[in-house]
């Protein structure tokens, strides 16, 4: 594809971007796009069904809006995306991580799509006015590519109301990093809403089992 090929593709891209946004703002008035890499890929795509389709995020409530458009720009239909990776990380730790203190603060996780995260802390039980942090990371390349995706733990703790990675006299690891016969880098991977919910689940689990004794 030539360069004046390709500025046509992407100012019409941007055209079904710009069309979609409208209806964007009024699901949520601050909605942007979800794409990581804005330079790299263009607002909106042509799918298979041959409708124009732009993916807008909401930093603030943590979901998403997919905006399906007709050659014309026309608002064909709406669909919201995303919201289950919270909704299921706050029930699942509510079940598992309450009992040993711990609760969702959603004043320090990251809003994404750069970074979606979500934190759960509690008052150190060993170290005078520390917080332990549990840190559940999903992977960015959940909002541009098909599944399967991914999320990772990181155990966090210092002072201070939020976690500060690298952060002297405080501790940090990967979950992984502390269970037998799990590499370091291990990451949890799911294809589905339910896969997501049982690797979490099996994750959880396996704080109580190792990563509360690796933080102590």
């Amino acid at each position: 594809m030539d360069d004046n090929e390709n500025s046509e593709d992407w100012f019409e891209a941007r055209a079904a971007y710009k069309a979609g946004l409208k209806v964007a703002r009024q699901w949520q008035s601050e909605a942007r796009t979800a794409l990581v890499d804005t330079d790299e890929y263009p607002p909106a795509h042509v799918n298979e069904e041959g409708e124009w389709e732009a993916q807008y995020w909401s930093p603030t409530t943590r979901k998403g809006l997919i905006v399906f458009l007709n050659k014309d720009l026309e608002v064909l239909r709406q669909t919201e995306w995303g919201a289950f990776y919270e909704a299921m990380a706050v029930a699942a730790s509510q079940e598992i991580l309450a009992g040993q203190g711990f609760s969702y603060n959603p004043e320090i996780g990251r809003p994404g799509p750069e970074a979606l995260s979500f934190v759960f802390q509690r008052p150190s039980p060993t170290y005078p006015n520390q917080s332990d942090f549990i840190d559940v990371q999903i992977s960015t390349s959940v909002m541009l590519t098909p599944p399967p995706r991914r999320f990772t733990i990181n155990l966090v703790r210092n002072n201070g109301d939020r976690p500060m990675f690298g952060q002297f006299g405080g501790y940090e690891t990967r979950l992984a990093a502390v269970i037998p016969d799990y590499k370091p880098d291990f990451w949890w991977s799911f294809k589905t809403e339910q896969e997501y919910e049982t690797q979490l689940r099996e994750a959880f689990g396996l704080i109580i089992q190792y990563g509360l004794a690796a933080m102590m």
